[in-house]
């Protein structure tokens, strides 16, 4: 299904027990988000959460400069892209995506206020330099994956990575090509009982802060405690 005024129009806005103002884009199997430029005439969300949809890729964004956090959860993107006029975004949310290479993050450079970044359940997870990349990458981070960001992991990734090096040019040298593969067998949730599930969707609808929302969606993702 693709993004369209309508839905744009019908879809939840409330706000938050952050206090902020959030649109929900939750669950709809949307396929693209062809309508999304809609919201610069309308710029007054400080969330959007398009979580649990079929997105292949992020769109460009229009200029939101009310817009801090953004949720991608549990589609299906495999690089990072269309954020650059979001310039005031401090949280990204992308758990449960195909990210495989860390040359898919390099759009997030641009994005001088980035604070929090959540790329839990994305196969890039399993690079062995990932976290440290991260921090180097992204000088403004204070949170990766649910995990404060340490001065000694600063330390280190400052003095692991040179802008020029060989390390850094073999990394930055491979990038995915936007090619979709199938969403693995995870989604489907299998290991919880009914009540599991539903008990989880209630306290999802109740949960009041980003954290507890990914706990959640996390759960329901892998289908297990």
């Amino acid at each position: 299904m693709r993004l369209t005024q309508t839905i744009l129009i019908e879809a939840d806005s409330f706000i938050s027990p952050l206090k902020k103002r959030t649109l929900s884009l939750r669950n709809l199997e949307l396929t693209s988000l062809d309508a999304i430029g809609i919201l610069e005439s309308s710029d007054i969300n400080s969330v959007i959460d398009i979580s649990q949809n079929h997105l292949s890729n992020i769109p460009a964004f229009p200029r939101l400069l009310r817009l801090d956090t953004l949720i991608l959860s549990g589609n299906h993107i495999r690089t990072i892209s269309g954020l650059t006029t979001l310039v005031n975004l401090e949280v990204l949310s992308v758990t449960f995506n195909e990210i495989l290479y860390l040359s898919d993050l390099e759009e997030l450079t641009e994005i001088k206020n980035l604070r929090a970044l959540y790329l839990t359940g994305n196969p890039v997870t399993k690079n062995k330099h990932y976290r440290s990349w991260c921090i180097w990458r992204f000088p403004t981070l204070q949170v990766l994956d649910f995990e404060r960001v340490k001065e000694s992991e600063r330390s280190h990734a400052k003095s692991t990575y040179d802008e020029n090096s060989d390390l850094v040019n073999s990394v930055l040298s491979v990038r995915s090509h936007g090619k979709v593969t199938p969403k693995q067998e995870s989604a489907e949730v299998a290991g919880l009982t009914e009540d599991d599930r539903k008990k989880l969707e209630n306290d999802l609808e109740a949960a009041d802060s980003l954290e507890e929302i990914q706990r959640i969606e996390e759960i329901l993702l892998r289908g297990h405690f």
